[in-house]
């Protein structure tokens, strides 16, 4: 196996580097503010407190790839895909996100607050602890994902799908709940949370 070649404190910034393949790396306090990574392709690479703002990730691809405090400031990251990912206690302001793919990823700790993330499908992603402050995520999948102690003050889940996912009591009552699909159980927590009594007929 390659050795994972080490990066630290480089400035990548307006940098085209469009279409490379980046495998075992790790990118530490590195900068890649306006860089062209579009069709970027990363598989087991971890950039830790790095830079995106104004990157364009457009149609990028990245497998069991972990971004660790990382900043997304006007990034572009639409017709992306990220498959067991992990975005730990990373901040996305601004950014074009959809369409894109996310399957099985981590957003613990994350800040997604009023992101645009209608109709994305999260099945099986993990939210604990994160910022989702009126972030719209309507006609979104959320099948089995874990939200617990994620903060969800105006969060919009019209339409979403919640059936088993992971929730606390809070989120019944902060978020907007039209036509969301969840399970019986949920329901009745629902019921429990804002205030209703639910007994056998």
């Amino acid at each position: 196996m390659d050795p994972v070649e080490e990066v630290v404190g480089e400035d990548f910034g307006d940098a085209r580097l469009p279409a490379q393949n980046w495998q075992r790396r790790h990118y530490t306090k590195c900068t890649f503010r306006d860089a062209d990574l579009s069709e970027l392709r990363t598989e087991s690479v971890i950039f830790t407190d790095c830079d995106f703002t104004g990157a364009d990730l457009a149609e990028s691809h990245h497998v069991g790839t972990a971004f660790r405090s990382c900043s997304f400031t006007r990034t572009t990251l639409w017709h992306s895909e990220f498959r067991n990912c992990s975005f730990l206690g990373s901040e996305f302001d601004h950014c074009r996100l959809r369409p894109m793919v996310f399957d099985e990823c981590d957003f613990t700790l994350a800040s997604l607050g009023g992101a645009d993330l209608r109709g994305l499908d999260f099945t099986d992603c993990r939210f604990r602890e994160a910022n989702l402050v009126r972030t719209d995520l309507s006609r979104a999948v959320l099948r089995s994902a874990d939200l617990l102690g994620a903060r969800t003050g105006g969060v919009k889940l019209d339409g979403a799908d919640l059936r088993g996912a992971l929730v606390d009591a809070n989120l019944w009552t902060a978020a907007s709940l039209d036509k969301t699909q969840i399970e019986l159980t949920q329901a009745i927590a629902y019921a429990t949370a804002n205030g209703l009594v639910v007994e056998p007929t």
